[in-house]
């Protein structure tokens, strides 16, 4: 749909209203100011260039949550909807969020409900604020659920930063250990060898192997790109193709250490969405159809359908989970005792808590585990290379004085 630059005139006031908006030509935006009392001065399609949605900007986890959490407020004081979205959208940084802001207002002026205008934007709101939504708006509580969502998306935020900063550490501090290990490899360690060849210096066993060692690499310096090279393209190819991601995620689980911090990220999310929805009001089945949605993991995606499948089956919520053999004796037993006791959502909301606060004792363990195992790694390789060079700069040193 084109949008439209306008100049309107208010002619109780004779304010003049600059605006854009989304319509399908000139004769639906005449109309839709006429409704609303208004004369158009003028108008222009605004031109789009392919860059502008090539670098648009993504809406993040912590802007939408933002949103929420001011409309949440907004309508809870009393504000028209239609008000709230307008203010928003002139406060909102982010042009994707505000472009987004602004077709939603638009909707609901023309009478379209808030969650139909919600669903045209998947990429903007996520199907979880696309529910709740919808649940608060079928039940009056529209300020309840979108400070839910925002209070969720925060919450999930957190968890994924979490989880990154406990893999992104160590990646950085052996990419960096890498790096200077290869420039000691492919440009200082030839330059000394060498001398030493020409100097014609009696060279230990050490030094002969580092010397073999460092020609080697030399001479295959080709291997060394394209074998980084390949593993990038290996890594975009399991993260395009969902049955090779399914097992690289498979193979992860099973890691020690990283291993867990995998799966207690997985379960803080799932416990932490499930209470959220079900609290809400939504059914169960829908609660992990719109969780599949949300999460694009082929593997829980599995066990989701294991869940799913099971359910329709006529099991209970703790029986199909028991079904899927991924859930521990301690989260099966607070699912059965939720469900036989009425207060699931409680026994849900608790392990999520559990789940994110293991988490983050979870990476800082990881981050003072790691350390010293890398800097001891780094410590020795480079003992090695200089315990090779001693004998022979001593040996060097000794001919040189004899002139």
């Amino acid at each position: 749909m084109p949008e439209f630059v306008y100049e309107a005139l208010e002619p109780a006031t004779g304010r003049r209203i600059k605006d854009e908006g989304y319509f399908e030509g000139p004769l639906e935006l005449l109309r839709w100011l006429e409704r609303r009392g208004l004369i158009l001065i003028r108008y222009r399609l605004k031109k789009r260039y392919f860059w502008e949605e090539l670098f648009a900007p993504k809406v993040t986890r912590v802007e939408l949550a933002e949103f929420c959490r001011n409309l949440a407020f907004m309508i809870k004081g009393g504000v028209p909807l239609i008000q709230a979205l307008e203010d928003l959208e002139k406060t909102a940084e982010n042009k994707t969020l505000a472009k987004a802001i602004r077709k939603l207002r638009q909707n609901v002026e023309e009478g379209k409900p808030f969650y139909e205008s919600i669903k045209e934007h998947p990429k903007v709101f996520y199907p979880i604020v696309q529910a709740l939504t919808l649940v608060g708006e079928e039940t009056g509580r529209l300020d309840e659920t979108l400070y839910s969502a925002a209070e969720h998306l925060l919450r999930v935020d957190e968890i994924i930063s979490t989880t990154k900063r406990a893999l992104i550490y160590p990646a950085f501090i052996l990419v960096s250990m890498t790096g200077a290990l290869a420039f000691w490899i492919f440009f200082v360690l030839p330059r000394i060898l060498t001398l030493f060849q020409e100097m014609k210096v009696k060279l230990p066993l050490a030094t002969r192997i580092l010397i073999a060692l460092v020609s080697f690499c030399t001479s295959n310096w080709f291997y060394f790109l394209a074998v980084p090279f390949g593993l990038v393209v290996a890594g975009l190819f399991v993260w395009k193709v969902p049955r090779a991601r399914f097992y690289f995620e498979k193979i992860i689980l099973k890691l020690p250490l990283v291993g867990k911090v995998r799966r207690t990220s997985f379960m803080a999310f799932f416990f932490e969405y499930t209470a959220l929805l079900l609290e809400a009001g939504v059914n169960l089945m829908r609660t992990l159809e719109i969780m599949q949605e949300s999460l694009k993991n082929p593997y829980m995606d599995e066990i989701i359908m294991t869940l799913k499948n099971r359910i329709e089956e006529g099991f209970s919520f703790f029986e199909a989970c028991e079904g899927t053999g991924f859930f521990s004796p301690l989260e099966l037993r607070m699912v059965k005792v939720g469900e036989e006791t009425g207060r699931l959502v409680d026994q849900l909301r608790y392990l999520a808590d559990y789940y994110y606060q293991r988490l983050e004792r979870l990476v800082a363990t990881l981050s003072k585990m790691l350390e010293p195992i890398l800097i001891t790694v780094a410590g020795l390789l480079f003992l090695i290379i200089v315990l090779a060079l001693i004998g022979p700069i001593y040996d060097m040193i000794s001919q040189i004085g004899k002139f």
